[in-house]
């Protein structure tokens, strides 16, 4: 099962409807983004969509764009193979029960999402004494959906340490020695189905890690929740990370190791225990920019551990690094994956991703057009001109004005080699430069958006023609 269409309204940076074809047979997704520019909130789209069937509180709502006055939604549409028959679940303020059957609450246990910030749970944000605590991550997070075999009926580990505390609370109140025996029962088991959930994560996660080819190992050291009879508390809970480089073992590591270290232990052990977790006929695994600790050699691995690790899994991976995006497409072209790129845009009024695969920016400002929305339209055929003249620029090897920051180049540092190097080409259309020249004061350039209001429909229809005529010129 896999997903092969995602449908995106007025959800967090998406003001408008988004459509993100996977094809029948739902492809893996690259997906470059500046800074801004939605591919987080198509992650987290992802995550909520599947975290809404099991926990009420996921409400869309809390979600909701606040430029947008109509309600949104989230859309997937699924086949097991591409003969099959495609449903779709919905998930919106009206629309709630959709995904609340099995195979989304069976996607949201095995799914693996992770991003940047998750990695720094295993190093900075659970140490004590210099000795890093992974109890709480392990335990409420990354082992949460999976069933401690030692169970009857069978619980998840998250479930088994809140039947714990449920039981402790009326103990720590009062005296009930009835109680405390059946807590007391419920910690051998919880500590001896941990100590075995640990020893088959152990070996998992330092395969993993070697795939790096750092000489780093791990182990979890975890001695089990003791209770405290006088007290009245649960102590020793520590499950603690401990680090070995070159046989030595470091006990302050998240000091002494280097980033790229931290995060590939870090990517190790989440990666690792989501191939412990329950089977799931759709599964997902979603990297949100989770390489921003690694140089490119170290990031390399990567792409061989999900294609080795996580070959039945539908894999989103986005990140903001042109290079790296552009090696993943050739390392991946040849396999089951899309492309797609997310730039920032915006009007007067909004700020809205500019979603294109292909580069299909004229086409995206012509749906726009036919949806009378002229404001998107207009951000769409301003992204197409600039791509296209950068890419000449590129190609041509014309000089262009040169910025410390590549980010800061605009469309006139392209424009204007283009144009003067146009000028003295005879057979190049003449009217053309001066019909851009003209569209670029009111729809092609990025500061003009207080002059939206004053945009027509022809203005617009012939600013994508101009554009378009342009890049079959320039071609």
């Amino acid at each position: 099962m896999r997903i092969t269409k995602i449908e995106i309204k007025n959800f967090r940076a998406f003001p408008k409807t988004y459509q993100i074809n996977l094809t029948k047979t739902g492809k893996n997704l690259l997906i470059y983004g500046e800074n801004g520019s939605g591919k987080t909130s198509l992650y987290l789209a992802l995550k909520s969509f599947l975290e809404s069937s099991a926990d009420d509180s996921t409400a869309f709502n809390k979600y909701q764009n606040i430029f947008a006055p109509d309600d949104g939604y989230i859309k997937l549409h699924l086949r097991s193979d591409q003969n099959s028959k495609e449903d779709t679940y919905e998930w919106s303020r009206t629309v709630t029960e959709e995904t609340k059957t099995q195979l989304i609450l069976d996607a949201s246990k095995a799914k693996g999402f992770l991003d940047y910030k998750a990695l720094l749970h295993t190093h900075y944000l659970h140490y004590a004494n210099d000795i890093v605590n992974v109890f709480d991550l392990l335990v409420n997070t990354l082992l949460a959906n999976i069933t401690n075999d030692l169970t009857d009926p069978p619980r998840s580990f998250a479930e088994s340490w809140w039947d714990i505390l449920d039981v402790l609370f009326p103990i720590q109140t009062q005296d009930m020695s009835i109680l405390q025996d059946m807590l007391e029962e419920q910690l051998e088991i919880f500590n001896r189905g941990l100590a075995i959930k640990l020893a088959e994560l152990h070996p998992k996660t330092s395969e993993i890690l070697r795939k790096f080819g750092y000489d780093v190992t791990l182990d979890f050291d975890f001695q089990g929740v003791i209770y405290d009879e006088n007290e009245k508390t649960l102590n020793n809970r520590q499950i603690l990370l401990k680090v070995n480089f070159f046989n030595r073992e470091i006990p302050s590591y998240h000091r002494f190791l280097n980033e790229a270290k931290l995060s590939a232990i870090a990517i190790a052990i989440y990666l690792s225990s989501i191939l412990l977790q329950p089977e799931s006929d759709l599964k997902i695994l979603a990297l949100d920019d989770v390489l921003i600790g690694l140089d490119m050699s170290n990031r390399l691995p990567v792409l061989d551990i999900l294609e080795e690790y996580f070959s039945d899994y539908q894999i989103f991976l986005t990140t903001y690094d042109k290079t790296w995006y552009e090696i993943v497409k050739q390392r991946t072209e040849q396999k089951d994956w899309k492309y797609a790129e997310f730039y920032f845009g915006e009007t007067d009024e909004y700020e809205l991703p500019v979603y294109v695969e292909d580069k299909a920016y004229l086409e995206k400002a012509r749906e726009y057009l036919d949806a009378n929305d002229y404001k998107a339209s207009a951000v769409y055929v301003r992204t197409a001109f600039e791509a296209i003249i950068e890419k000449y620029c590129t190609n041509k090897r014309l000089p262009v004005r040169y910025h410390r920051n590549p980010r800061r180049l605009n469309s006139q540092d392209f424009w204007d080699p283009l144009k003067d190097e146009k000028k003295k080409d005879s057979a190049f259309d003449q009217t053309l430069i001066s019909e851009i020249e003209l569209y670029r004061s009111i729809i092609l350039n990025p500061l003009s958006h207080a002059t939206f209001a004053n945009i027509y429909r022809k203005e617009l229809e012939d600013a994508i023609e101009a554009v378009e005529r342009l890049e079959a010129a320039l071609a």
